[in-house]
C-alpha cells in the first residue's frame, strides 16, 4: 500500500498524536511506501525540508501563520493532492485548514480517508468567551467535515462517546489503541542519574511530560508539605510556560529541595528517571491516552493519575489510583495508602509491567494494516 500521514506536528517533536504518527509509520513503513506531510516548525525551531527515517519519507512545508495549536495555515499541504495514495490518514480535529485538503482529497480521488482525532477539539474545562465562541464555530463545522472520512480511530474505547456529538458515523468508528516500543522494556544504568538528582534513599514520585499549567503539576507541590520528607517529586520534561510559577510555589511552601525539574531529558534519562521512581503520577486536567503512563507501566511504576480519559482506560484498582482533578485531599490520601503498604505498590508495580506489554506498537500496527486494507476492499 502507498500511504500517507497528514499531521500539523511531526518527529522530532514529541507528544502523544506526534508518538502514535511516527511509531506507526515506523512500523508500517517495513512492509509499504509511507509518507508524512507535515509542517517544518516546531517548539520554533525549523526542521529539514525533506528527509528519510525508519524507512517514513517525510515532506515538511513551510508554516504561513501560526496562532497557539489550532489556528494554523500550511499552503504547502495542498501537495498531498499530487500524491496518489492508496490511503491518506489525518491526526486532525480542529485544525480548519487540514479540513480543506481532506474535502479536496475526497473530492478529486478515490484514496480511502482515515482520521484518529485524538480527542475533543479545546478540551479543558475553562475558556475565555472568545474562545469559547470560536471553539463552538468550529465544532460546528467538524458537524460536516467529519462526515467525509471512510473510518475513525479511537484511541481508547470510550472516544466513541463525544465523537458522535462531532458528527462521526458510529459505524465507522475503530479501535486501536496508543502504544509504546519494545525498547521501553530495555535494562540501562541510572547510578549516575540518581547521583546527579540526589535521588537515593528517597521516595520518589515521578511525572513525565511538558510543564504546563493543565498538566496539573501544582497539585502534587502543594500537598508536598503534609508528605513524608523522604517522598520527593521529579518532574522530567521541558517547561511549556509552567515552570517558573511553580519554582517558585515549591520557594513559598518550603519544598523546593524536594521538587526536582530536570528539563528535557534524554530516551536513557527518561527510563533512569522511572526506574528510580515508584509512584509515576499523572495529574492533567484532560488526557486522551497517556502513553507516559503506559511507559511508566512499563518501567515498573505504581500509577497515581486524575479521572481523565485515558487514565480512566489504563488504571484500574489492580495497577493504580484515581483521583478527581484539583481533589488535594484525594491525591493526598492515594499517595498515603502506596506510600505505607509495601506489599500493595509491589504488587501495582508487577501487574503493570506485564499490562504494558500488551500495548506494542508492532501489534497496533497490524490492526491499523487490517483497517486499511478492509477500507481498500470495500471501495
Amino acid at each position: 500500500m502507498k500511504i500517507g500521514f497528514l499531521i500539523e506536528y511531526f518527529y522530532p517533536m514529541k507528544g502523544g498524536a506526534e508518538n502514535n504518527c511516527f511509531y506507526l509509520a515506523k512500523e508500517l513503513a517495513k512492509k509499504h511506501e509511507i509518507h508524512v506531510f507535515t509542517s517544518d516548525r516546531g517548539d520554533k525551531k525549523i526542521f529539514n525540508k525533506e528527509e528519510v527515517v525508519d524507512g517514513v519519507k517525510i515532506h515538511r512545508y513551510k508554516n504561513w501563520f501560526r496562532y497557539k495549536y489550532y489556528l494554523t495555515f500550511t499552503p504547502g499541504f495542498l501537495d498531498v493532492l499530487n500524491y496518489n495514495l492508496d490511503v491518506l490518514h489525518v491526526h486532525s480535529l480542529g485544525f480548519l485548514w487540514h479540513d480543506v485538503i481532506v474535502l479536496l482529497k475526497k473530492s478529486f480521488s478515490k484514496t480511502k480517508i482515515i482520521n484518529t482525532p485524538h480527542g475533543p477539539f479545546m478540551a479543558l474545562r475553562n475558556y475565555s468567551f472568545l474562545e469559547d465562541i470560536f471553539r463552538n464555530a468550529v465544532v460546528f463545522l467538524e458537524l460536516f467535515f467529519n462526515r467525509l472520512y471512510d473510518a475513525v480511530i479511537q484511541v481508547n474505547p470510550n472516544q466513541w462517546k463525544w465523537m458522535v456529538k462531532y458528527g462521526i458515523d458510529k459505524n465507522k468508528i475503530k479501535y486501536t489503541p496508543n502504544g509504546i516500543s519494545e525498547d521501553i522494556f530495555n535494562k540501562v544504568r541510572n547510578k549516575k542519574f540518581i547521583e546527579r538528582y540526589n535521588l537515593r534513599n528517597k521516595f520518589v514520585i515521578s511525572y513525565l511530560g511538558r510543564i504546563q499549567k493543565y498538566k496539573g503539576l501544582e497539585q502534587v507541590i502543594r500537598i508536598l508539605p503534609t508528605l513524608n520528607r523522604k517522598i520527593v517529586f521529579l518532574a522530567m520534561g521541558k517547561d511549556a510556560g509552567d515552570r517558573e510559577r511553580l519554582v517558585e510555589l515549591s520557594k513559598k511552601l518550603k519544598v523546593h529541595d524536594r521538587v526536582i525539574f530536570t528539563g528535557e531529558v534524554s530516551d536513557n534519562e527518561k527510563l533512569s528517571g522511572l526506574d528510580a521512581s515508584e509512584i509515576f503520577i499523572m495529574p492533567s486536567e484532560w488526557e486522551a491516552f497517556g502513553i507516559v503512563i503506559l511507559e511508566a507501566m512499563a518501567r515498573g511504576n505504581a500509577i497515581i493519575s486524575t479521572k481523565n480519559e485515558g487514565a480512566e482506560f489504563l488504571v484500574k484498582k489492580n495497577n493504580g489510583l484515581l483521583y478527581d482533578f484539583g481533589n488535594l485531599k484525594k491525591l493526598e490520601e492515594n499517595i498515603n495508602i502506596l506510600y505505607k503498604n509495601r506489599k500493595l505498590i509491589d504488587g501495582m508495580k508487577k501487574n503493570n509491567i506485564k499490562k504494558a506489554k500488551e500495548f506494542l506498537w508492532k501489534d497496533i500496527a497490524k490492526e491499523l494494516e487490517r483497517i486499511y486494507s478492509i477500507e481498500i476492499v470495500k471501495g
